[in-house]
C-alpha cells in the first residue's frame, strides 16, 4: 500500500526559517508558517491587514536590524526567514506614521503657503515644502489686492493650475496647507513604487514582490532619519555654508545607504552597487521633483 505523497512530501520539508522539519501548517520549532513567500505581490496586502496594529517584540528587533544589516532584513524575509522580523508594509506604515506624527508634533508644514511682498511691492504667492510654523495669521489680502496678484500672473503667463493655487492661497491658506499634506502620505507611497521600479530596472531577473519587499523595507529605514533631519534643518538657523554642506552630507549619506542595502538584498559587487546606487538615487531625485509638484498642485484642485 502506498502512502500519501502528500504527506510524504511535507514530512520531507524543512522550515525556511529555523530548518527544523515540517509535520504541518507550521514549524513546531519556531512558530513559522510554511506559506511560501513567492507569491503574487498583492498578498502582501492580504499580510499586512492580518494584524496591522498588534505591537509585538520583533518591531524593535527589526529595526535593529535594518540599520547594522542593511539588506539583510529584506533578503531573509524574501528566502523565507520571517518570523523573526515585522512584515515589510506593515512595518512601513508604522514608520510612516511615526513621520507626520514627528511633522505634526514639531509644527512643520509639510506644504507652506505664504503671501510674500517684495521690495519693490510685488505680492506673489509662494507654496513650499517643509516649512516651519507660520507666526501669527497668515496675510489676507482684500479683493483688489487678489484681482491684483492674479493679472500680474497672467501677465507673466502662469498655467491655470497655478493661477487657481493662488486664488485659493489668498483666500484660505491653511485649506490649502491641510489638503496638501493629508496627500502627502499618498505621494510617498508613489516614492516607495517608484523606488521599486527603479530596482527592477536595474536587476531585471528578480522578481517583482522581490523588489516591492526591498523597497518597503528601505523606507521603513529611511523615513525616521529623514525626519530627524528635516525637524533640525526647519528649526536650525545654518549659515549658508553649512546649510549647503548638510545638502551635500545627505545626498552622500543616501547614496551610501541605497549601496549598503542593494550589496545586502541582492549580493551585488561594490562597483555595481555603487554604480547602481548613483543611478537610482538620480531618478528617485527626478521623481521627488514632479512628486513634489503634483502634491502642491493637489493643493489647488
Amino acid at each position: 500500500m502506498t502512502g500519501d505523497p502528500l504527506q510524504s512530501s511535507t514530512q520531507d520539508e524543512s522550515c525556511a526559517n529555523c530548518d527544523a522539519p515540517l509535520s504541518g501548517d507550521f514549524c513546531a520549532a519556531c512558530g513559522q508558517s510554511r506559506e511560501d513567500i513567492k507569491r503574487p505581490a498583492l498578498s502582501l496586502i492580504t499580510d499586512t491587514l492580518d494584524g496591522l496594529l498588534s505591537w509585538d517584540g520583533r518591531i524593535l528587533s527589526t529595526f535593529r536590524a535594518l540599520y547594522t544589516r542593511p539588506g539583510r532584513v529584506a533578503r531573509d524575509y524574501m528566502d523565507g526567514k520571517r518570523q523573526s522580523y515585522t512584515p515589510p508594509i506593515r512595518l512601513y506604515l508604522i514608520v510612516s506614521l511615526i513621520f507626520f506624527a514627528a511633522m505634526t508634533v514639531s509644527g512643520v508644514r509639510i506644504v507652506g503657503v505664504d503671501i510674500i511682498t517684495d521690495a519693490e511691492g510685488d505680492t506673489r504667492v509662494m507654496a513650499t515644502l517643509f516649512q516651519p510654523p507660520r507666526e501669527g495669521e497668515p496675510v489676507r489680502l482684500d479683493a483688489e489686492e487678489q484681482v491684483a496678484v492674479l493679472a500680474s500672473a497672467i501677465d507673466q503667463g502662469v498655467e491655470q493650475r497655478w493661477q487657481d493655487l493662488a486664488a485659493r492661497a489668498m483666500q484660505n491658506p491653511d485649506s490649502v496647507e491641510q489638503q496638501a499634506s493629508a496627500a502627502a502620505s499618498q505621494a510617498l507611497i508613489l516614492m516607495v513604487i517608484v523606488f521599486a521600479l527603479l530596482s527592477a530596472i536595474l536587476h531585471p531577473r528578480r522578481r517583482l514582490i522581490e523588489h516591492i519587499i526591498y523597497a518597503f523595507y528601505f523606507h521603513a529605514a529611511l523615513l525616521i532619519p529623514m525626519a530627524i533631519l528635516i525637524v533640525a534643518a526647519v528649526y536650525a538657523a545654518l549659515p549658508l555654508p553649512v546649510g549647503i554642506a548638510l545638502l551635500a552630507l545627505s545626498v552622500l549619506s543616501m547614496n551610501g545607504a541605497v549601496a549598503l542595502f542593494d550589496r545586502g538584498f541582492y549580493g551585488s559587487s561594490w562597483v555595481g552597487a555603487t554604480v547602481r546606487s548613483i543611478l537610482i538615487c538620480m531618478g528617485y531625485a527626478t521623481s521627488a521633483v514632479f512628486v513634489s509638484l503634483g502634491l502642491i498642485i493637489v493643493a489647488a484642485l
